[in-house]
C-alpha cells in the first residue's frame, strides 16, 4: 500500500485533535495486518470511494472516548455513559478527520468520497471489517491511544 494515501488520514487526525487541544500527538509505528481488524471497545469505521477504495477505521478505548469529547467540548461535558451523544461525538471526530484527509488528498490528485461514520461499541467485541490487507498505525496522545487502520481495495 502506498504511505502516500496513509500520511493525509494520520496529518488530518493530528490536526483536528489540535483543534481541540490536544496537541502533544505522537504518531507510532506503521504495522501491516493481514485484515482489517479491530479489538477496542470504540471504532468509527468511514468508506472510501472514487479514485482509491477502502475503509479507515479509528479505534480507542471508551476512557479514551471519554476524554476525547471533554475535550471536544472544551471540557464542558463529562460522559459518564457511552450514550447516543457519545457516540456522535465520536462519529463526528471521524467524520471531520476523514474529511480533512480528503481535502488533503485532493491536493495530491486523488478525489475520493466518504460515507458518513458507522460507530461500533461495546468490550470484548472483535471484528473483522475486510478481508484486504491493511496498515495500522497507533496515535498516542495525551487523551489515550487512537488506533487508525486503513486499508485500499483498490486505486482507480
Amino acid at each position: 500500500m502506498n504511505v502516500t494515501y496513509i500520511n493525509p488520514f494520520l496529518e488530518a487526525l493530528t490536526k483536528v485533535l489540535q483543534q481541540f487541544g490536544i496537541i502533544d500527538v505522537d504518531i507510532g509505528n506503521l504495522e501491516k495486518k493481514e485484515r482489517m481488524q479491530v479489538t477496542l471497545d470504540v471504532t468509527a469505521v468511514v468508506g472510501l470511494v472514487g479514485d482509491i477504495k477502502g475503509n479507515v477505521a479509528y479505534s480507542l478505548s471508551q476512557d479514551t472516548a471519554r476524554k476525547l469529547i471533554s475535550a471536544m467540548t472544551s471540557g464542558m461535558t463529562t460522559v459518564d455513559e457511552f450514550d447516543a451523544m457519545a457516540r456522535s461525538a465520536i462519529g463526528e471526530l471521524s467524520n471531520m478527520t476523514t474529511g480533512m484527509a480528503s481535502i488533503l488528498l485532493s491536493k495530491i490528485g486523488v478525489n475520493i468520497d466518504i460515507s458518513p461514520p458507522s460507530i461500533i461499541v461495546g468490550e470484548d467485541i472483535y471484528f473483522i471489517i475486510s478481508s484486504v490487507q491493511s496498515i495500522a498505525v497507533d496515535i498516542n496522545t495525551p487523551a489515550g491511544r487512537i488506533e487508525v487502520n486503513i486499508e485500499i481495495e483498490g486505486v482507480a
